[in-house]
């Protein structure tokens, strides 16, 4: 329980309860990393791709190719294992000679990430994979390293929760960040991102102030200075974490001369902590130094920040990628911001300032949806310092309270289930995203019903992440005739056929993005007239398609023109959950027929491999009419 004194709050007498809990907590996130383990996977899925490629590309660069300059070796990275989808993690420096590149991301990742890239070399080395940076070794070591960072984080943060709360609540608290939000995904699976690392540095840094405030002592002001340094060239934004040691033990005017008199008092304490956070932001300031002649560069391009008109609805509400939509038992952690300032709120008032600064700069961003992501990523570090209002109001849960003000037993009986199916429904939305039913981008209304607690959706309900209109009523009311196909079996080699390819060893298409005249199949082309629809009729376009692992980015068009004037335009994103690597899987939409059309107007059917797609395979186009029976 909390305590209304303003001076440093008692521990708890006991804390094996919470001991227990992290231990668990940790054997749970190591073991559950091998569910997904991506180790050896030459795509897209692998642990070192799209921004975590990004953050590690220092490493690699310097140590093994010694070409942080250019980055020559890149190219071939990416055409070996595929790890994302054109090289944007790096560009070229304004100014500069030809080819000189400066990366996109900031160095503290790779910082934090070297002990564990050494392990992963060295072990290449001796297991006989490539030393290239990316083989399985590396990807594994980097992968259990964010484990451990996040695994840390939850040892620190547990230290931290000990001196305002029981054990009880400490560890009860733990268990519900870890596996109650998406810290799930990014400290467990995702975890060469920067989020679990984060939240691993805000533990720290809480830490570090809060000791600071008990006892000032130099060797916190310099732990809370090196950990603020670490957390801006990790993420620049991250600097809002000043408002922490800044605001702490805050809540009056009379607490606020307090808090200058003991600056002023130990004013040298404060300078050693500028002198090492400084310290700590050298490597960044060194590096632009050197890639682009400046001490300071803003590497992230056309992205920025909109601070007057913030996306706050959407970070918070959108399904797209709300925060509270994709992880409601953040809503608890909100509303605990009440108990915790009624009974501890000189804590109170730092960690809402942080909270609300961290939420209006999270919204800003104009990449508000933070690319493919589970949720709201960005949200995900700041856990550590919402778990204080999460335990504040898990103490004034019913069943928590004291025994002389213990709650009804109906109470209990109705608020503890909430918790187990927060948690439930979490972990149940994880593998979804996991499982490629919940998608990193994209997300909207129509397409978060169909999928909604549904473990396994029909081609029907995937295609409405691309067509999100369904066809009313049930599929028995509905009768298909089919109109038009393309088997490409007619087709020559020199005409684009790959013999042997296709279904039952017929003809295909090998669908490939880096040839133009393989970017678009041959399609099915029928006009209205020939359709003979009736009245509210419904058109659906399918094929079957085969891949090695994944047919991202690739998309089945459905067209309909009136000369060179185009009325409707479908793309039905080819890859889902349905798509197994190395077999054939017939991929469709329905799509809502225009009753104002004419006769001469015509429904054209074809595959397309839009720049960066990965290569497909595919056999048998079709066009449907869907008639009411």
């Amino acid at each position: 329980m909390l305590t209304n004194s303003s001076s440093p709050f008692r521990p708890a007498s006991s804390s094996r309860y919470s001991l227990l809990t992290v231990g668990t907590l940790a054997i749970l996130m190591i073991v559950a990393r091998l569910w997904a383990p991506y180790w050896d996977t030459h795509n897209v899925e692998a642990i070192l791709t799209w921004d975590a490629m990004g953050y590690y590309i220092y490493l690699p660069a310097h140590f093994i190719y010694g070409d942080l300059r250019t980055m020559a070796f890149a190219p071939k990275i990416i055409a070996e294992y595929a790890p994302t989808v054109g090289f944007y993690q790096a560009f070229q420096v304004p100014g500069a000679p030809l080819g000189h590149l400066v990366t996109k991301y900031p160095i503290g990742m790779a910082i934090l990430e070297a002990p564990f890239f050494g392990i992963g070399h060295l072990m290449a080395k001796a297991l006989g994979y490539p030393p290239d940076g990316f083989s399985a070794p590396y990807q594994i070591s980097i992968a259990y390293g964010g484990v451990l960072y996040a695994v840390g984080g939850l040892a620190i943060l547990r230290r931290v929760m000990l001196r305002y709360f029981s054990d009880f609540l400490t560890a009860l608290t733990l268990v519900l960040v870890v596996l109650g939000t998406n810290f799930t995904q990014y400290g467990i699976y995702d975890s060469a991102m920067v989020h679990g690392v984060c939240f691993a540095l805000y533990a720290v840094l809480l830490w570090g102030t809060l000791r600071w405030h008990e006892t000032p002592r130099r060797r916190w002001a310099l732990l809370i200075g090196a950990t603020l340094g670490l957390l801006v060239i990790v993420r620049p934004s991250e600097a809002v974490a000043l408002v922490l040691p800044l605001l702490w033990g805050i809540d009056s005017v009379a607490a606020l001369r307090a808090k200058g008199a003991l600056a002023l008092r130990y004013w040298p304490h404060l300078a050693l902590a500028a002198v090492a956070g400084l310290l700590a932001v050298s490597p960044q300031l060194f590096y632009w130094k050197w890639a682009t002649g400046h001490w300071l560069f803003y590497s992230y391009e056309e992205q920025s920040f909109s601070f007057l008109h913030p996306h706050l609805r959407q970070v918070l509400f959108s399904y797209r990628k709300g925060w509270l939509t994709y992880t409601p038992l953040a809503l608890l952690a909100l509303v605990g911001f009440w108990p915790l300032w009624r009974q501890a709120r000189p804590i109170a008032v730092a960690v809402l300032v942080y909270t609300v600064l961290n939420l209006w700069i999270v919204s800003a961003w104009d990449i508000w949806w933070y690319g493919g992501s589970f949720g709201q990523r960005a949200m995900v570090q700041s856990y550590a310092a919402l778990s204080l209002p999460l335990a504040a109001l898990l103490s004034r849960w019913p069943g928590s309270a004291p025994a002389d003000g213990e709650a009804p037993p109906w109470r209990s009986l109705m608020a503890w289930p909430v918790l187990v199916m927060l948690v439930t429904l979490n972990l149940f939305q994880v593998w979804q995203y996991m499982a490629g039913i919940i998608v990193p981008d994209g997300m909207h209304s129509s397409y978060w019903r169909a999928v909604f607690l549904n473990a396994h959706p029909t081609q029907t309900e995937l295609a409405r992440l691309s067509v999100p209109k369904a066809r009313p009523g049930l599929a028995v009311q509905w009768q298909l005739r089919l109109v038009g196909q393309q088997t490409f079996d007619q087709l020559t080699p020199e005409a684009g056929g790959v013999a042997c390819a296709g279904l039952g060893g017929s003809v295909a298409w090998r669908l490939n993005s880096e040839s133009e005249e393989r970017a678009y199949t041959p399609d099915v082309a029928v006009s209205v007239g020939q359709l003979r629809a009736a009245p509210g009729a419904w058109l659906r376009a399918g094929g079957s398609v085969y891949c090695e692992w994944g047919a991202w980015n690739n998309k089945l068009i459905i067209d309909i023109r009136r000369g060179d004037q185009q009325l409707v335009w479908h793309g039905l994103d080819i890859q889902s959950r349905l798509i197994q690597p190395r077999s054939w899987t017939t991929v469709y939409a329905d799509v809502a027929l225009p009753p104002d059309l004419r006769p001469t107007d015509v429904v054209r059917v074809y595959g397309w491999a839009p720049p960066g797609s990965t290569p497909c395979y595919l056999d048998n186009l079709t066009l449907e009419v869907a008639e009411r029976r």
